[in-house]
């Protein structure tokens, strides 16, 4: 199947709950937890070998289910890439929600660093394989229109929660700044891929951070103070 034959992943749908079933399955605990299992499995195998490597076969391998079953739930493999893409956005906004609400009620430049330096080096750690993933669906997307759309909703949607964050700051150009701190987020984590992190790099990366709101900071002071 080819890219335009397959569902396409619309933005309106990407940050709510996903239908755990389609609506030819059982409406059944074991329909749910099965397709549910599916997902997670595509998502490693994204995480492990890359798009490239994923099929249907490996896929129910990696699951532990029969290769039918997976075609039962999804059309083809461009059906299941867009929907596992969907799953780790859902999964990924909920790290990024986490991390806003760690800020409290009196957030501050410093409190800010801290907490997105919590962010990248979980995601490096804990959630390396899932940020692998991420990678390979960001390339993905430059060929594929389905994941394009999503990932230009989703990064919309990013954006617009680090506006919240940073106008509330007092920062004059919301906006711009925003889009500031995400790329130097997303060059931080490239440049820690290839390697498992260690104390050093932690301590490059908390430093970024803290450097990057030491440098707006007096921006935003200075406007909220005007």
């Amino acid at each position: 199947m080819t890219d335009q034959g397959a569902r396409k992943v619309m933005p309106n749908n990407i940050f709510g709950d996903l239908p755990e079933i389609p609506a030819k399955a059982p409406p059944s605990r074991r329909g749910i937890a099965r397709k549910n299992a599916i997902i997670d499995a595509a998502l490693a195998v994204v995480g492990q070998v890359g798009i490239a490597g994923l099929s249907m076969r490996v896929v129910a391998a990696q699951a532990g289910i029969p290769l039918a079953a997976v075609g039962y739930y999804f059309a083809g493999k461009d059906d299941l890439i867009n929907v596992a893409f969907e799953r780790h956005i859902q999964r990924e906004t909920a790290r990024i929600t986490r991390t806003i609400t760690r800020m409290g009620d009196s957030p501050t430049a410093a409190i800010l660093a801290d907490r997105l330096g919590d962010f990248v080096v979980g995601g490096l750690t804990e959630s390396r394989e899932q940020l692998l993933a991420e990678y390979e669906f960001t390339i993905a997307a430059v060929r594929r229109a389905s994941l394009a759309e999503a990932s230009a909703a989703w990064q919309t949607m990013l954006n617009a929660q680090l506006q919240a964050v940073v106008g509330a700051l007092g920062s004059p150009s919301p906006n711009t700044d925003a889009r500031l701190i995400l790329a130097v987020l997303a060059g931080l984590e490239i440049d820690q891929l290839a390697a498992a992190l260690d104390a050093s790099r932690i301590a490059d990366i908390r430093d970024v951070l803290r450097r990057l709101m030491a440098a707006l900071e007096p921006t935003w002071t200075a406007d909220s103070d005007a």
